[in-house]
């Protein structure tokens, strides 16, 4: 076999292999979202777990605010997806209503690639933190609206961080009595938190930090 770049190896080209962390592969087998059930996935780019769900049977419709990210994010879809619809919105302001279901991997400090990216650690300040929690919460409020009852609500990020992860969503819950926790009857234990959450971390997994909450509409 010759070439040591992902995309110089056999089967890349066609779409047969997707390059990402363990932890991002099980934030989206977390998600549990049942094959057929409309996903609104929606801070998509570059679109590893947009192809995970739709790999699962999930119809998706990915979106992302930045035209430059969803330029990647359809080169990705066209080269290893196949199930996907791709818009350029703000998920501030869905752009569609009463969906089975929403995917939030949510913009983040990050701080659970620092293995693989040490450079991202000088973004990490007290003011970033508080700037990436408020625009985490409208982004959550936001994706409340469009889940009709009985759907599910997905949060993740790529960090470490409890404010952005357990507290966030704990802030959430207090606010929207419509929403519970509901953990997957697969779920590994040894990768759950004491409220159900997903929770990898570098130094136990061996794996990037990754966090997940899954949260169903009961009303």
């Amino acid at each position: 076999m010759s070439g040591s770049r992902p995309e110089q190896l056999p089967g890349f080209a066609d779409g047969d292999f997707l390059v990402q962390d363990p932890a991002q592969a099980l934030v989206t087998w977390y998600a549990g979202m049942p094959a057929g059930c409309l996903t609104y996935d929606a801070c998509a780019a570059p679109g590893g777990k947009t192809i995970g769900l739709a790999r699962m049977g999930v119809r998706v419709l990915a979106a992302d605010v930045s035209r430059a990210r969803v330029a990647r994010l359809r080169q990705n879809l066209r080269r290893a997806g196949g199930r996907e619809f791709v818009v350029v919105a703000d998920s501030r302001r869905p752009p569609l209503l009463d969906v089975d279901a929403v995917f939030l991997d949510a913009p983040c400090l990050g701080t659970g690639t620092f293995a693989r990216h040490p450079d991202a650690r000088w973004r990490v300040t007290p003011d970033a933190l508080a700037a990436l929690i408020q625009r985490q919460a409208e982004l959550l409020a936001s994706a409340a609206l469009v889940v009709r009852p009985g759907g599910l609500l997905v949060y993740s990020t790529c960090s470490l961080e409890p404010e952005e992860n357990e507290g966030q969503v704990d802030s959430f819950l207090a606010e929207h009595a419509e929403f519970e926790r509901e953990t997957p009857d697969d779920a590994l234990p040894a990768l759950l938190t004491s409220n159900g959450d997903l929770m990898t971390l570098p130094h136990r997994d061996r794996m990037d930090g990754a966090y997940a909450a899954r949260l169903r509409r009961i009303a």
